[in-house]
């Protein structure tokens, strides 16, 4: 990623940096289908949603938090200690956008972020191993700067499941003090990304394991 440097110029181009992620699970949503916090819809009788992806986020970082609602606390709290988990900030927008800026800000404030964060949905639980790390190893190979990496389906544009430089958050949020910008929708704000983001096919083979999980139905 491009560094700044205390003069103000760019430093040298570097190879990001994927040794150890950062990962935020999205968690705060509603749940008004599924009629529960989905974090906690269970799989098997020894697992759920949350645990189900943590155990395979457990293997790819240490870096892992999960942005929800004050009211989640002391449930997710359980299952992962609170300084990994992040409350909604007081920032003009909504819905996923809300959790992913709310995300960075508390890690910039403390200093913990890197050059990216890789965002998923916790109604994603069967999510393959593959499938994330197909989009660390195309960060790996960037010899030119991008303003993120996301995955394309049959459905369209997944950004609920990618990768956002911190580049791109920080100019979102700068975004948010200018009258007539607050735009909520996630696919209108990638697509106008520059430099263009990376988007990858979604291989159909994986594509039953990537679907999100609303309502215990679709289980």
């Amino acid at each position: 990623m491009w560094m700044e440097v205390p003069n103000g110029h760019k430093a040298a181009w570097m190879i990001p940096t994927i040794t150890d992620p950062i990962f935020v699970l999205l968690a705060g949503g509603q749940s008004v289908r599924m009629g529960e916090d989905k974090g906690f819809v269970p799989i098997t009788p020894n697992s759920h949603f949350l645990g189900h992806i943590l155990e395979k986020l457990n293997r790819l970082s240490n870096s892992i938090y999960v942005s929800l609602r004050n009211d989640q606390v002391d449930s997710y709290s359980k299952y992962v200690q609170k300084t990994s988990l992040i409350l909604d900030q007081e920032i003009p927008i909504e819905g996923p956008l809300k959790g992913i800026l709310s995300a960075y800000l508390y890690l910039k404030e403390n200093n913990l972020l890197k050059d990216f964060i890789f965002v998923l949905p916790i109604d994603i639980p069967y999510i393959e191993e593959r499938t994330i790390k197909r989009l660390l190893d195309t960060l790996q190979e960037q010899r030119e700067p991008v303003s993120g990496i996301y995955y394309e389906s049959k459905s369209g544009l997944e950004p609920l499941c990618g990768i956002y430089t911190t580049k791109t958050l920080s100019r979102w949020i700068e975004s948010l003090s200018i009258p007539g910008e607050h735009e909520f929708s996630l696919q209108k704000r990638i697509k106008n990304l520059e430099p263009k983001p990376v988007f990858l096919k979604l291989p159909s083979e994986e594509e039953f394991s990537f679907r999100n999980i609303n309502s215990k139905n679709e289980l």
